[in-house]
């Protein structure tokens, strides 16, 4: 695991953290799964690799078992 700090508009929280909570709850570990799907995702649709494409693919497979 990596810690991520970054400073981000404050707007795009508020709105990331209400449609997790509509669509999950916002339970301990939401907002950290939300943004590893989010990259995921990030990856899957702007990624020239293949070999990340499929990490990322996998990667969701294996997260949506849980």
């Amino acid at each position: 695991m990596t810690q991520i700090n970054a400073k981000i508009d404050e707007e795009v929280l508020k709105e990331f953290r209400d449609v997790i909570y509509t669509r999950m709850g916002l339970k301990k570990g939401d907002f950290k799964k939300s943004l590893e799907d989010a990259m995921l995702d990030y990856i899957l649709k702007y990624s020239k690799s293949s070999s990340a494409k499929d990490f990322a693919r996998r990667t969701k497979e294996e997260n949506s078992v849980k």
